[in-house]
């Protein structure tokens, strides 16, 4: 059995593959912790990834939630944001309890009570999640803030609209700061969050031969987070790419805390490099893997031949010339796990996708890449920095 701790981060995540990876047991339990610590950058859907890779791998087994009775479990659901995503996410398997007791039955009821006060934006906390899952044929499969009639994505206009909200909710313990510092970048985070969500609409419904992926999860988070800079340098002082990102000077409070936007996009699809090269295995060198996803953010590039919709042709490009000169994207998808610094790093359009400089996440290198476990799909973290401004 794999067991998930409470102090989860993204680095323990990654032990979480290799323990994956490496069991010789028939059958691979998981076991969700009681709670997560820490929601730090990227971690809810860096932990979904996981998640997504475990269901699709041929030996997973059942999923074990830390209760003992309904009350509990319905208590756990409800407190805890990881867990409607992966009851849903792993409805195909034996969600059991202390008991080894299947209880999706008396999940029912409750997770569809989680899903309208989700739809409402009515949850505790700042943290906004949209989940579409494209195996559940309900109503609740695909978001009615991203869908219309739940199959036809919405525009920009529209989902900018649909998601006023949200923002309000994120920005809601400080509503000076949703006034003075987030409302004018909403254009901006409407663009990022209908370009990424868009290629996961066309490219990760379907495996790279293009058969339905059953189960598979697209989703979106919105999370707002207010730390002191100093603070941010030590938290994530593993990272030498965050660190470096957060000593490039910002506008902070008087209390020396700096304001983030943190969007997420989810994906349990092919991969960029998958889609890309349409193949089944990932066999290729890891720095070819690091130039198709550069050949993804490259400028009239897309990971498909026949990709349809208003923004045809520009790939991801869209999105780093919105964050140009603020913002700081990490991509996780196959064998690879990159970001870019667009602070440190401005937009530049190069005559060639290979000169796009990407670093690798754990070592900052931008020649030499780690090679992963193969995660499913592809993850894609952002944080958009708020100066702040006076009331």
């Amino acid at each position: 059995m794999i067991r998930i701790a409470s102090d989860i981060s993204i680095g323990k995540i990654e032990d979480l593959y290799m323990k994956l990876f490496s069991s010789t047991e028939d059958a691979i339990d998981l076991r969700l912790p009681n709670r997560m610590e820490k929601m730090d950058f990227g971690l809810l859907f860096s932990y979904l990834q996981f998640l997504a890779t475990w269901i699709r791998h041929k030996r997973s087994g059942k999923l074990h939630l830390p209760v003992s009775t309904s009350e509990e479990a319905v208590k756990y659901l409800e407190d805890n944001e990881f867990v409607y995503p992966s009851i849903v996410l792993a409805w195909e398997k034996d969600i059991v309890n202390t008991n080894l007791v299947n209880i999706k039955n008396e999940l029912k009821m409750p997770s569809k009570s989680y899903f309208n006060k989700m739809d409402f934006f009515e949850l505790r906390g700042t943290s906004v999640p949209i989940y579409c899952f494209d195996h559940d044929k309900s109503n609740r499969g695909l978001s009615r803030h991203l869908y219309r009639n739940y199959r036809e994505l919405v525009n920009e206009e529209a989902l900018g609209f649909n998601l006023f909200r949200a923002f309000q909710k994120i920005g809601s313990l400080n509503l000076s700061v949703f006034r003075n510092s987030m409302r004018k970048h909403m254009d901006a985070f409407n663009a990022i969050i209908h370009e990424l969500f868009t290629n996961t609409h066309e490219h990760a419904k379907t495996n790279e031969l293009g058969y339905n992926l059953y189960p598979n999860i697209r989703s979106i988070q919105l999370k707002f987070h207010r730390r002191q800079i100093n603070k941010l340098i030590e938290e994530y002082d593993g990272f030498a790419g965050l660190v470096d990102y957060f000593n490039t000077g910002f506008k902070l409070n008087d209390q020396g805390e700096l304001y983030l936007v943190e969007i997420s996009i989810l994906d349990s699809g092919p991969g960029l490099v998958k889609r890309y090269k349409g193949v089944t295995e990932l066999n290729l060198d890891i720095r070819e893997e690091v130039n198709i996803i550069k050949e993804c953010l490259y400028r009239h590039n897309s990971s498909v031949e026949s990709l349809k919709g208003e923004n045809k042709g520009i790939g991801l490009d869209r999105v780093l010339q919105t964050l140009d000169g603020k913002g700081f994207i990490r991509i996780k998808t196959g064998r690879a796990d990159v970001f870019r610094d667009m602070k440190s790093h401005r937009y530049h359009h190069h005559n060639a996708a290979s000169d796009i400089q990407l670093n690798d996440w754990n070592t900052n290198d931008t020649e030499n890449f780690q090679i992963h476990p193969a995660a499913e799909g592809t993850l894609i973290s952002i944080f958009y920095p708020l100066d702040y401004q006076q009331k």
